[in-house]
């Protein structure tokens, strides 16, 4: 039995997940309040390029209807998984503009792309944990990279997952018209000549 003390507690961090004014974001993955790193400089940059990426990418192939976003809010609808609250890096909505505009500040509907950088103090069984809640609830493409190593990890359902170096092109059977070519994601954390 939880004492009182215990319930204020735990009443104070679930109300912090969605309190957009406690920096770095919470989030509650699996039953669990896991507070986002705060950025370093590489993990910064390659949220960047990939949000601009994308957002280039949405405009040219007529996305009209959808929104990309950095570190934008989603709330899981209560009772349908131990998550209530992801906060990815980067975030495609294919259905933004057909969502009531109340329910455009915290979609309570997946992302169709979600894009992690890993940090360096990143707990990785978080990160597996957020990917498959993703993977879950309907997001189609999962996007892991790794600004260290230079790798990407695509996720489009538990059974597919496809692995990138810096020199590849990501492409993406749910999103056919989505190319990303990751020398050129990459090339934005070199040192200009």
């Amino acid at each position: 039995m939880l004492e009182r003390g215990h319930i204020h507690l735990m009443l104070a961090i679930r109300n912090a997940v969605i309190d957009d004014t406690v920096k770095p974001a919470i989030e509650w993955i699996n039953g669990k309040a896991v507070q986002k790193l705060m950025s370093t400089d590489l993990h910064a940059i390659l949220q960047l390029a990939f949000a601009r990426f994308l957002d280039t990418w949405a405009k040219a192939s007529n996305q009209k209807r959808g929104k990309v976003g950095t570190e934008w809010r989603y709330i899981i609808p209560p009772n349908s998984y131990d998550t209530e609250s992801v906060v990815p890096d980067v975030a495609y909505l294919a259905t933004y503009f057909d969502l009531p505009k109340a329910d455009r500040t915290y979609p309570t509907v997946p992302p169709d792309i979600a894009v992690e950088i890993l940090s360096p103090g990143d707990d990785l069984k978080d990160v597996e944990k957020k990917r498959k809640f993703y993977l879950w609830w309907g997001v189609k493409l999962v996007i892991i990279a790794d600004p260290v190593k230079r790798t990407v990890e695509v996720h489009e359902s538990p059974e597919i997952v496809a692995y990138y170096g810096e020199h590849d092109i990501l492409s993406s059977r749910a999103f056919p018209s989505l190319e990303i070519p990751l020398r050129d994601i990459f090339a934005e954390l070199d040192e200009p000549n």
